[in-house]
């Protein structure tokens, strides 16, 4: 698509440098049996004419016409630029977003299975099984309620 607009720029810039020397050709103007006027670039045969030079129209700046079409074109890449960097900021929000809440749903499963009064086991530095009991279990208490706290409350608000 941008090819095709630049290479319609591309013709109709010399096109539009070559207007003021087609424009400087003569208008004839007749009227004809009913009175109507008409214009054109060749006087009818027989017919009684009255001729005009047009003025030319001031020379088209191709520079200028060039560089206002090179600013039209970085403000259009900058503004697709700027879309797709929106886009891509959500989608990122989005997916912070989605991992905050399985998190939360995490933290919140952990914190009810502690607070169930079932007996919860951990591996200790052996290796073997330890169930978790009291100082151990009020850690582990204390971990899961600040997990919580941190995952399903909301996330602070960013510059």
């Amino acid at each position: 698509m941008m090819n095709a607009r630049r290479a319609a720029v591309l013709i109709s810039l010399p096109l539009l440098a070559a207007l003021p020397f087609a424009a400087m050709a003569q208008v004839y103007t007749w009227k004809d049996a009913d009175g109507k006027t008409h214009y054109g670039s060749r006087p009818p045969p027989g017919k009684q004419v009255e001729s005009r030079k047009l003025a030319a129209p001031p020379p088209v700046d191709a520079e200028a016409a060039r560089q206002s079409f090179n600013e039209r074109q970085l403000a259009e890449r900058e503004k697709q630029q700027k879309a797709q960097e929106e886009g891509k900021k959500a989608q990122e929000e989005q997916a912070q977003a989605r991992q905050r809440e399985e998190n939360c749903r995490n933290a919140r499963s952990n914190l009810a299975a502690i607070e169930s009064g079932q007996i919860r086991y951990t591996i200790d530095a052996k290796g073997e099984r330890a169930a978790l009991d009291g100082a151990l279990r009020e850690a582990e208490l204390a971990r899961a309620r600040k997990s919580v706290s941190d995952w399903c409350s909301p996330p602070p608000a960013s510059k």
